[in-house]
């Protein structure tokens, strides 16, 4: 039986992500795991207002790095999101680059990155809330799989889990989108 535990944003874990910024020709890194597909070619990042240097940077830019963390960078990330940037610089927490985006720096070690333009912004309560759009991908090529896409079960990206404060990893692959359910009538 089910029990109401009140108003709960019960939509955690979510992908653990690193945003990367530029602020007065420095570079910034923050962990953000409010992030969501809008549609199947954009995302939106959830930043919370105290975090003024990456939203002064994502801002300013019109632009952003997005990258999904896996085991190998998570405790430079999470220490990334214990210290703030307008009083410890960051910018060599990660080795980096630039693609074609000025404003938005890759990190060399992430398993996925994703350099972005910024579409929309709006405010909502303490977070900012920006609409962004891939311009390009960059894998690391043992994520890759024999068709050139991403595999997220050898990646095992990060999630975050709010109610606890836990990081968590992504297991196996449980079924096949699309087609477990096709017999779900027949043996109900």
């Amino acid at each position: 039986m089910q029990k109401n535990i009140g108003s709960v944003m019960g939509l955690y874990p979510t992908p653990l992500t690193v945003v990367g910024t530029v602020v007065d020709g420095r570079v910034n890194w923050l962990p953000i795991a409010h992030v969501g597909v809008v549609e199947h070619h954009t995302f939106l990042i959830s930043v919370d207002k105290n975090h003024e240097l990456s939203n002064k940077g994502i801002q300013e830019n019109k632009t952003v790095s997005v990258s999904l963390v896996n085991q190998n960078i998570l405790r430079a990330a999470d220490y990334c999101g214990i210290v703030k940037g307008a009083k410890v610089d960051k910018s060599d927490v990660f080795a980096h680059h630039f693609g074609e985006l000025k404003g938005a720096p890759i990190i060399d070690e992430a398993p996925l990155s994703m350099e972005c333009e910024v579409l929309d912004m709006f405010e909502i309560e303490n977070f900012n809330n920006y609409i962004v759009k891939p311009v390009n991908t960059y894998v690391q090529e043992e994520f890759l799989n024999e068709r050139g896409r991403v595999d997220y079960e050898k990646m095992s990206p990060v999630l975050f889990e709010f109610q606890n404060a836990n990081y968590l990893s992504t297991g196996s692959v449980v079924g096949k989108c699309w087609v477990i359910g096709k017999d779900y009538k027949e043996n109900k």
